[in-house]
């Protein structure tokens, strides 16, 4: 294949970035777009966003760029550093004007999240939030002791409110395959529960010695995570009957919240703010400690291709890491004047954060910059955000009593 056509970019950073990629690609022997796409991996980018991001004019979403500098042998580390100077070129139009033919004006990025359902029907604070991932259904959990399914369509009930928790109910999330939800409480249980029917799944409760908070399924949903006050991290084997697999030691503070990526990684974070990552799969778990904060870590989530991670703390902090090096990939950065309570990524480039402040926000995580305007409506603070699969639906959860869903509108900036 030849050398990929690209749009005319002005001298400057842009330029040096595109110029730097293409090198990088015929020094790579200038494979095909579907050989990179499929080189990074079956269903993460597709060829046409491979295409795109070499073609310009707009310098490229950096989670999309750093996949394809990495399948190509690149060093993502120069390569960040130039997308950094050619994103902030991009953004305040200081790259010279172009002296050949000019560039198709930008895309528009910025994006306004309009409020489609708010679900209401919760006694008090909803503490969590889930979308099914077929992404017909939200789940929300309360310190109600409730938990209620949702049609993503409308925003009216699923079924009636499954009860069983003796306290309140903090963490929740649906398996891979939609056909288990799993939720915990301040009870100190873990509960297992078939959404078809809302009713409770006939196993018995998965017991923590202190009170449960956080839960996460493995990528095939043969495991199940789970953390609390205890200071541990379980995974469960729910196969058949669900068994204790192992305990994972380490922290010092009560788990505040788990994530799980595509790879097999556990990232747990604690109130004595610290960030760990394990590799449960390993006979000799993996235990990397990734953060000893000042503040309590509140939440964790992972990028969809699972190289990222992201930890929120109390003092409105956000934290940044790659896995494969488990080393930060830029400064914290404040992204609410309040604790961050809740993540989640919307795409490999973009996070979302939810704060005690009222409101979400999207970031461009490289730079730590705001994406649109924040998602403001709700009348207390924010406990949680979801996205679904296909990154077109943003579900908020709040201690004013409700849940909302969102959905995007393209704006001009």
């Amino acid at each position: 294949m030849g050398v990929l056509r690209r749009a005319v970019t002005p001298p400057g950073p842009i330029t040096v970035l595109f110029d730097r990629l293409h090198e990088l690609h015929l020094q790579a022997g200038e494979p095909g777009l579907r050989r990179i796409a499929g080189d990074i991996g079956t269903g993460v980018l597709s060829h046409a966003t491979v295409h795109n991001t070499f073609a310009g004019p707009r310098v490229p979403k950096w989670g999309y760029l750093e996949l394809i500098v990495e399948a190509l042998g690149g060093d993502t580390s120069q390569f960040h550093r130039l997308w950094l100077a050619a994103r902030q070129a991009e953004r305040v139009g200081q790259a010279a004007p172009a002296t050949g033919p000019a560039a198709p004006p930008p895309t528009p990025d910025a994006t306004t999240w309009s409020c489609t359902s708010i679900l209401t029907g919760h006694d008090c604070e909803v503490t969590g939030v889930a979308f099914g991932p077929n992404g017909r259904l939200v789940a929300t959990v309360s310190a109600d002791m409730s938990v209620r399914l949702w049609s993503t369509h409308d925003g009216t009930p699923h079924g009636e409110p499954m009860s069983g928790h003796r306290g309140p109910v903090w963490g929740v999330a649906f398996s891979p395959t939609g056909r288990v939800l799993a939720t915990a409480s301040v009870d100190t249980t873990v509960r297992l529960w078939d959404p078809a029917t809302t009713t409770a799944l006939p196993v018995p409760p998965l017991e923590h010695d202190g009170y449960a908070v956080a839960v996460a399924f493995s990528l095939h949903g043969r495991a199940l995570i789970t953390g609390g006050g205890d200071t541990l991290v379980r995974v469960w084997d729910i196969t058949g009957e669900p068994s204790l697999g192992s305990v994972l030691t380490g922290h010092t503070g009560a788990i505040n919240d788990l994530a799980v990526s595509p790879r097999g990684w556990i990232a747990s974070a604690d109130t004595d703010g610290d960030v760990r990552l394990r590799h449960a799969g390993d006979r000799e778990p993996v235990d990397v400690h990734l953060a000893g904060h000042s503040s309590s870590m509140a939440c964790v989530a992972f990028s969809p291709d699972g190289r990222t991670l992201a930890a929120g703390a109390d003092d409105g902090t956000v934290h940044v890491w790659t896995t494969a090096t488990k080393q930060a990939v830029r400064e914290p950065w404040t992204a609410h004047d309040s604790p961050v309570w809740g993540l989640a990524f919307l795409e490999p480039g973009t996070l979302i954060t939810a704060g005690r402040d009222h409101t979400a926000r999207l970031w461009d995580w490289a730079t730590g910059v705001p994406i649109g305007p924040p998602l403001s409506g709700h009348e207390d603070a924010l406990t949680q955000v979801a996205v679904n699969q296909a990154g077109t639906m943003l579900a908020t959860a709040s201690d004013d009593g409700t849940a909302r869903l969102w959905t995007p509108t393209p704006t001009l900036p």
